[in-house]
């Protein structure tokens, strides 16, 4: 049999070497996709013994860890073993072997650019022998059922990603106007000189930030729903997520407007394990989120509301993006808030799904505030005292008196805002005492 190179597509070739093949079928492949299910079926493979499969079992992308193909071969009775340092693609079926650079997908067998040789006979044996070589050096590390079922978790969550990954828009534009009279980082100059005293907030952040940690080692042990809610009289009723974003230091940072029955009916749904899985990928051993990677945090954002559970809508996926990433969000729980603040400071975006809106206002506002020496618990306040400050702005410039504005203000903190505004608006020399 003399050498061959032959360019893609090489579907045709491996199908008719394979279909003839009686005793043998023995690849070393470092991805695999259903796109095999092609190739492989019960008809062609069912009468052959020696069925063998060296790849990849890598968690780090589908491309490394499809999970249903590797089921489906050990359904077809193939044993696999994995090393997730191969790169060589070798296909061998009873005489007929080929070298080649493609990996057993349909990218490799037919869209790439990739070339392939179907060697000769002394080269074959040389090839059969080095696979028997990989073969036995990976005694250990056989792909079963029991590791597949194991690590179905992993798998649904590198589906979602990928998912996200390539759904998301290329790019998200974030420009940004200038707000009529109001220099807006004259206004942020002015906040942070007039020394506000945010002491008060920082009892509860430290407090929060040991939470916090607790939460996330109990976490590490194995999803529980009592980790997130028990109910009144549960003897670990102050120790779940629930009563520490509803009656612990959480809520001196920020409260949620959410309801009790939001939080037990969310948090004990049956799916809210892969919220967990998705927010926390470390929970299930996979490695954590850079959420300092632009694409990555896009990724995040896009993700974390894309769960069907009754009362996991908006508030709460921004919640606990916030609660655990609290260096990456602010605490303001509604978009339209969010986007309140930024269409203040001037910003112009073509943001559209909740992830791409949450991504948007809250690189925007990172950014915009990047130079205040704060935490985004206190950030979140100033963002407010900002909105308000432009709100009264507005509202005034269109002839209304302060009386009249700040009489339609009916909670305290709103007033607040609205009184200390006035002041840095004349202190701007924006408007006169």
């Amino acid at each position: 049999m003399n050498e061959i190179i032959i360019e893609n597509p090489i579907t045709d070739w491996l199908k008719t070497s394979i279909n003839n093949s009686k005793e043998r079928l023995n690849f070393a492949v470092p991805f695999l996709s259903t796109f095999a299910n092609t190739v492989l079926n019960t008809e062609n493979t069912d009468s052959i013994i020696d069925k063998r499969i060296v790849t990849r079992f890598d968690e780090s992308s589908l491309s490394s860890f499809d999970l249903p193909i590797l089921k489906e071969l050990l359904d077809l009775g193939f044993l696999i073993k994995y090393n997730n340092t191969i790169h060589l693609k070798l296909y061998i079926a009873d005489r007929d072997t080929y070298v080649t650079s493609s990996n057993f997908t349909k990218s490799g067998f037919e869209n790439n650019v990739e070339l392939t040789v179907r060697i000769d006979s002394a080269n074959s044996d040389r090839c059969n022998s080095i696979f028997e070589k990989v073969w036995t050096d990976l005694s250990n590390q056989d792909v079963t059922y029991e590791q597949i079922e194991e690590s179905w978790e992993k798998y649904k969550l590198l589906r979602k990603r990928d998912k996200y990954a390539k759904s998301a828009p290329k790019n998200i534009e974030l420009s940004e106007v200038n707000v009529e009279e109001v220099e807006v980082d004259k206004l942020i100059t002015s906040i942070f000189n007039q020394n506000h005293d945010y002491s008060w907030r920082l009892k509860p952040i430290f407090d929060s930030n040991k939470l916090r940690k607790k939460t996330l080692s109990r976490i590490s042990l194995g999803f529980e729903t009592k980790i997130f809610y028990v109910p009144v009289g549960h003897e670990n009723r102050k120790d779940c997520l629930f009563y520490e974003l509803s009656y612990g230091p959480e809520v001196k940072i920020a409260g949620t407007g959410l309801r009790e029955e939001h939080f037990r009916t969310a948090f004990q749904h049956s799916d809210f394990k892969n919220v967990i899985s998705f927010i926390l990928p470390e929970s299930i051993g996979m490695k954590p989120w850079n959420l300092n990677n632009r694409d990555e945090f896009k990724e995040f954002c896009n993700g974390i509301f894309d769960f069907e559970i009754k009362c996991y809508t908006e508030a709460l996926p921004i919640r606990l993006a916030s609660y655990f990433y609290p260096e990456f969000f602010l605490p303001i729980f509604k978009l339209e808030d969010l986007k309140k603040v930024c269409d203040a400071l001037g910003l112009k975006t073509n943001a559209k799904t909740k992830g791409e809106r949450l991504f948007a206002y809250t690189t925007y506002l990172t950014h915009k505030m990047s130079d205040l020496p704060y935490g985004n618990s206190i950030k979140s306040e100033i963002s407010y005292q900002i909105l308000y400050t432009i709100e009264l702005y507005k509202r005034l410039k269109d002839g209304e008196s302060f009386n009249e504005i700040i009489s339609d203000y009916k909670k305290k903190w709103k007033k607040e805002f609205i009184e200390n505004g006035m002041k840095l608006l004349t202190q701007l020399g924006i408007v006169s005492s």
